[in-house]
């Protein structure tokens, strides 16, 4: 007999016993409140946390009677050799099977998106994926396709501003069939909206709508999901549709139901840099939709929302604000958000920001001769990484 956590080992302990939790907690000398709140997971928190950090790395915890009498510890007896504790390598092959482990390599993909930029990480997020998914492919263990599915998730949006969308379709492709082993709803969603983005992201020349679109509604088609991520999946529905010639009414609804949801759910609890990320795209959306100045105030919100963090996500949005206000003529906020631009461009290492580049200084030109716009662009130039022909 052996457990695995502290309040699976009380419940066999009081099993073995013929116990209650009172008398339990006499022995221990311990409240019976404590006892519940354990079993309830509400306390003994720092021996699970131990058993997490672990878990990482292949090993577990295990807990088991100093004696393995088939008679039950007397009560007497019961303090002093109640039970030990093992660390012991955990019986599976390696970390890589570990749900656990490779759900911290799908936080570490993204924070490292988010703070070195797509470029300095894409390479290691295809290792993790070429090592990890063959693993989660032949595994019973849902835990762990729903983990390797959002590893792959993560790669795909990582791939997606490194612009390798090929590349990014494929590994989607693989996070919807982990996401559908998983069983899990929300995982499914994920996927389904990841390649959707692969699709709706391309540039204006390789832009595949009809095959966002398909994603999109199948990715609708997913119940019991969170209310955020049927507002992810109208949102790129919309999106999808803004791009598609005689659509633009239906893709306004979508956008427009979208952005009222947002605001009447006030963010639907989603971190700052979430509801920044979503009133972001809801003004890209606009942009391809044609709708220029609503894009603007839009892309401007989500600027300000971001504030310092996620600098990928700013230069991004504050490229496509550019790029509205110029449309719109609107040319002393076009080069004060240049100016912006030039002082986040820096910090970021991707080749979305390469692109964004070359549409802002291209559109640009036409309004070289403004003093501001000039100085601006020449700003701008000077802290590309790479070469921009103009």
């Amino acid at each position: 007999m052996e457990a695995r956590s502290l309040p699976e080992a009380l419940k066999l302990i009081m099993e073995q016993r013929g116990c209650s939790q009172n008398q339990l907690a006499r022995d221990l000398k311990k409240g019976q409140p404590w006892i519940s709140n354990v079993i309830r997971g509400k306390a003994g928190l720092e021996f699970a946390r131990v058993i997490k950090i672990l878990s990482r790395v292949g090993w577990e915890v295990v807990i088991r009677p100093k004696s393995e009498n088939s008679e039950p510890v007397k009560r007497r007896e019961f303090v002093a050799a109640a039970a030990s504790v093992m660390f012991v390598p955990s019986p599976k092959v390696g970390p890589d099977q570990d749900p656990a482990y490779v759900g911290e390599l799908a936080r570490s993909v993204q924070s490292g998106r988010y703070a070195l930029g797509s470029g300095a990480i894409a390479a290691t997020a295809i290792r993790h994926i070429q090592r990890i998914v063959p693993t989660a492919m032949g595994s019973r263990d849902r835990a762990l396709h729903e983990a390797a599915s959002e590893l792959a998730v993560q790669t795909v949006w990582t791939l997606s501003e490194a612009r390798r969308l090929d590349a990014g379709e494929n590994i989607g492709k693989l996070a919807l069939k982990l996401a559908q082993l998983s069983k899990s709803p929300g995982v499914q969603s994920r996927a389904y909206g990841a390649l959707a983005q692969t699709k709706i992201e391309r540039h204006k020349a390789q832009r595949q709508p009809d095959r966002a679109l398909m994603y999109a509604r199948e990715g609708m088609k997913v119940r019991e999901v969170s209310d955020v991520r049927q507002a992810w999946m109208r949102l790129r529905k919309g999106w999808s549709l803004a791009q598609v010639r005689g659509q633009e009414k239906q893709a306004r609804d979508e956008i427009e139901n979208v952005r009222g949801l947002l605001q009447d759910s006030r963010g639907f609890g989603q971190s700052p840099v979430s509801v920044a990320d979503m009133t972001g795209c809801i003004g890209l959306a606009l942009n391809d939709l044609g709708a220029h100045e609503e894009a603007q105030t839009t892309l401007n919100e989500a600027v300000a929302l971001l504030g310092n963090s996620a600098p990928d996500l700013q230069s991004h949005f504050l490229a496509q604000q550019i790029i509205a206000a110029l449309k719109t003529s609107q040319v002393s906020l076009a080069a004060n958000r240049m100016l912006h631009l030039a002082r986040v461009a820096p910090l970021v290492n991707a080749p979305r920001l390469d692109e964004d580049l070359q549409a802002v200084l291209a559109l640009s030109a036409t309004w070289s001769t403004v003093p501001s716009v000039r100085d601006a662009r020449d700003q701008l130039k000077t802290v590309t990484v790479r070469n921009i022909r103009t």
